[in-house]
């Protein structure tokens, strides 16, 4: 549906295109018109077949279990509890069911080779967001390597914008009135544009290279609407993340959906087009008339109009872009807010469990997807669960300790291995299952979406932010305080308990679950309350492969050169790990070695950070540039972004790991 909105749309100039080489790319034979895929590394293989065993284990134990907890577990004294709380457990296996179904065959795509001669349109839309990330989003749009034309869609209309787009020589387009937020804005950008293929870039994702050359290739198939690649951060030390840099070992809160999820749901073609990195057939988005306004989710709104026309949204899992994941919980929350409002605005509009157009699988996915806001409310009683037992001395079932162990323990073992084996190990299941509860009260809120028509879009705060107030995470605090207190009276009531007996272990039990619920729930609040952002862009903080040269006057008048490696790199400065830092307000001269270019700049040294490596105290000082060419600065974001944030990306061994484990069919 195409937005009618009044629009004074200017587009200025072409996109200009790289002409640096492809990259080399395994032959694939498309002449029969099938898609290429690849077949999983032995590794891989034996992973997914233990997996599989795993999940066929665990149903059949569930099902044990769930008939003795139905049959002989009744408590008289707790009757409304008892079923109350099997109907959360219940619940909760419905979840791990629809995962198990979700993920059971995953795809695999090799990268096919590129169709040529056609057009591209590239849109970036962007409303409020800090200049100096626009500009490293265009930088790189521009220089993707297939030909293409970038616009700036600016529903900012901002002049320093509209400059922007002139020095990159890349189109502009603008609105007068901001009907139906982004979707509204990519309407816009349709009515104005008329390149074949469509690629979707959100302001804060700069695309690698060959995000173009990749994915355009897909779309032999004639049946193909949507490209979609893996939505991947280069801020390692976001909210979202957890990276020990010792270990070379990362986490990252979406890295489930995107390596495990997204290929489970493109079995059935029930992928989400994410917005970005994504790549479109206009004809698909012209056939549903436009991106969909009745909701502010119009990127999985369009996947669901697409599959319902018979069109195929594929997913393939590679990391093409990388944007800023937020940096704070409350940009963390704004997010999912949003996410969760527009999937609830999405059901009412599509009702895809009962509309036409759509497979059973396609339904059993969209069903799964809903299904799991609505699962914050299982959770939040399966944390209450403990609370009421230890305070009130009553429980959810009654049984011998023997017994309870015999059907519980393999049940619950067998379904936890089934999680860690697809989460990609323990700690990224711990870490999963911490921000499920941290995030519980926001997904709560969105189920609101259902019901109310209406809803503002509100964009993730990309630079400076303070850390949450504790008003952004009463819940969880108010659990918190509930749990420790449930504790106390937990172990007050089991010193008063028969050793051994029936009460004794039921109290050992819901103590058990305090602790783990304190511990979880307490790391991620405290985690909220300390991180906050103080910088307006983001610098990469590890060693980089970029040597240094650094001149300057030490307080004698001497002259001292220093050359060491680069750390904490931007376009807007540097630092520099010495044994003696250099005094802050020291005007210092620059050498930079990128790859295959020296880049001189002259700064002046603006902190002095001291901290201990192997016992010893080093002194990092950190150096701001003061006079540096536009064209190096640009040359040193190209290189952050196509050369450093891929290396430092491999710490997320589940992304990784979910890429490279295969082999070319």
């Amino acid at each position: 549906m195409q937005d009618k909105t009044a629009t004074s749309g200017v587009v200025l100039g072409a996109s200009a295109f790289a002409a640096a080489p492809a990259p080399a790319r395994v032959p694939v034979d498309q002449s029969r018109g099938i898609t290429p895929v690849e077949k999983l590394s032995p590794r891989r293989q034996l992973k997914l077949a233990v997996t599989r065993i795993s999940i066929v284990l665990a149903t059949v134990f569930t099902a044990r279990y769930f008939y003795w907890r139905f049959t002989s577990t009744m408590n008289p004294a707790a009757k409304v509890f008892f079923y109350a709380f099997l109907v959360a457990e219940v619940l909760s296996f419905v979840e791990s069911l629809l995962f198990y179904f979700i993920t059971w065959n995953p795809t695999h795509y090799a990268v096919p080779a590129p169709i040529e001669g056609r057009s591209v349109d590239v849109f970036i839309p962007t409303y409020n967001e800090p200049l100096e990330i626009l500009r490293e989003t265009v930088l790189c749009a521009v220089n993707m390597r297939y030909p293409h034309k970038t616009y700036i869609l600016d529903d900012g209309n901002r002049n320093e914008v509209r400059e922007l787009a002139r020095e990159f020589d890349c189109g502009y387009i603008s609105r007068t009135e901001r009907t139906h937020a982004k979707s509204g804005n990519l309407n816009n950008a349709l009515k104005q544009t008329s390149g074949e293929f469509i690629v979707t870039l959100d302001a804060d994702h700069v695309a690698s290279p060959e995000l173009i050359e990749n994915t355009i290739g897909f779309f032999a198939d004639p049946k193909v609407a949507v490209v979609q690649g893996t939505q991947d951060f280069y801020n390692l030390d976001s909210f979202q993340h957890r990276v020990n840099w010792h270990t070379r070992a990362g986490w990252q809160q979406q890295e489930l959906f995107f390596s495990v999820i997204q290929p489970g749901k493109d079995r059935h073609n029930a992928t989400f087009y994410c917005g970005s990195p994504g790549v479109l057939r206009r004809e698909s988005i012209e056939q549903i008339g436009g991106f969909p306004t009745e909701s502010i989710t119009e990127d999985m709104h369009t996947s669901l109009r697409l599959q319902k026309k018979g069109w195929r949204v594929l997913y393939f899992n590679s990391t093409l872009a990388r944007g800023l994941a937020p940096q704070t919980f409350t940009g963390f929350a704004t997010q999912w807010q949003r996410w969760g409002h527009g999937a609830m605005q999405v059901a009412r509009a599509e009702n895809p469990l009962f509309s036409k157009g759509l497979t059973l699988r396609q339904r059993l996915c969209y069903f799964a997807s809903l299904y799991f806001y609505w699962m914050s409310y299982q959770k939040l009683f399966y944390v209450l669960t403990p609370i009421i037992s230890l305070f009130f001395g009553i429980f959810a079932l009654v049984s011998t300790p023997l017994q309870y162990a015999s059907y519980f323990l393999p049940y619950f073992l067998l379904n936890l291995a089934c999680s860690i084996l697809l989460q990609g190990g323990f700690r990224n299941f711990m870490m999963g299952e911490q921000f499920n509860l941290l995030k519980m009260h926001v997904l709560m809120r969105t189920i609101g979406g259902f019901f109310k028509k209406d809803s503002l879009f509100f964009v993730t705060p990309k630079a400076r932010a303070s850390a949450a107030r504790a008003t952004e995470v009463f819940l969880p605090l108010l659990l918190l305080v509930g749990l420790a207190a449930a504790l106390g009276a937990g172990l007050f009531r089991i010193r008063q308990a028969l050793v051994g007996g029936y009460l004794f272990w039921a109290l050992v039990v819901n103590i058990f679950w305090s602790v783990i619920f304190i511990v979880m729930i307490g790391g991620v609040i405290r985690r909220s309350l300390q991180r906050k952002e103080l910088r307006s862009s983001y610098r990469f903080p590890a060693r980089l492969d970029v040597r240094m040269k650094v001149t300057y006057s030490d307080q004698s008048g001497a002259m001292v050169v220093r050359e060491h490696f680069a750390r904490n790199l931007n376009r807007n400065g540097v630092s520099l790990t010495l044994e003696r830092g250099i005094t802050q307000g020291t005007p210092v001269q620059m050498e930079l070695r990128l790859a295959d270019q020296k880049i001189e700049a002259s700064g002046k040294v603006v902190r002095n950070q001291a901290y201990k490596v192997n016992g010893a105290t080093r002194i990092s000082s950190g150096i701001k540039f003061e006079q540096i060419s536009t064209r190096d600065q640009d040359e040193i974001s190209k290189y952050l972004f196509w050369r450093i944030a891929p290396q430092e990306g491999r710490l997320l061994h589940l992304t990784h790991n979910s890429q490279t484990e295969v082999e070319t069919l």
